[in-house]
């Protein structure tokens, strides 16, 4: 399978699993630009591996299989394991929730994530995560991405974004209080060539300045097992 099929098969996969309701081959082919043809042979071929099942006229669903699939991946890759191991304790004595996340095909992967009873920040228009990500790439390849992310009826948050994706670049972090919501510190986290962003948060705006620097500590505690991790597969 080349890569350009790969790409495809995978936009496919993540369209129909962000839904929770049955996906038509129609909205498919429109959504992400392909051919009818090309969609049918792409969505064929996944019902025979049982990743899709066929569910209404020419609509298709993910199998439980899939759902385990991702459920196993994420939970066996090495960042979710270490941050289990690094967060808990930690995130629990500064009195903050914590979320570790990838931006990967137009959505977030959460490695770690504790947030309770805070509002979740999950759309890549309105995420500092998603801002901190980015941040990793050129303006130029930052903003081509947003294009590609967001919705027609959001763009209108693409300028903002950029501006917060600058303030990465220049600060390394980016913290916010939400519309007087929840506090929040984002940091970027590098873990070989994946980008991936640390968030804490909390109702009350925090006092101590020393939950910047702990948290930072963090940041290097994880990046430096995953760097062990890796060197010891060598």
């Amino acid at each position: 399978m080349n890569s350009s099929r790969t790409e495809r098969v995978l936009q496919v996969l993540n369209l129909v699993v962000l839904k929770q309701e049955p996906v038509k081959l129609k909205t498919i082919g429109e959504t992400l630009g392909l051919h009818p043809s090309m969609v049918s042979r792409i969505v064929d071929d996944l019902i025979s591996g049982g990743l899709l099942a066929k569910c209404t006229y020419r609509s298709v669903i993910a199998t439980p299989a899939l759902a385990l699939l991702g459920k196993r991946a994420g939970e066996n890759h090495p960042l979710a394991r270490i941050a289990e191991k690094i967060l808990p304790e930690p995130l629990e004595k500064m009195g903050l929730q914590g979320d570790l996340a990838v931006l990967e095909l137009n959505s977030f992967y959460h490695f770690f994530r504790k947030w309770e009873n805070l509002p979740p920040v999950e759309t890549v228009w309105n995420s500092d995560a998603a801002a901190v990500i980015l941040a990793a790439e050129t303006e130029e390849k930052a903003e081509e991405k947003l294009l590609g992310m967001i919705p027609e009826e959001h763009a209108g948050e693409i300028p903002r974004l950029m501006e917060r994706i600058r303030e990465v670049n220049e600060k390394h972090y980016l913290v916010d209080f939400h519309a007087g919501r929840f506090w929040q510190l984002t940091f970027p986290v590098q873990c070989g060539a994946m980008n991936c962003a640390f968030s804490v948060a909390r109702i009350e705006r925090p006092a101590d300045d020393l939950i910047f620097f702990e948290c930072s500590r963090l940041v290097a505690r994880m990046q430096s097992a995953y760097d062990n991790w890796k060197n010891s597969l060598c």
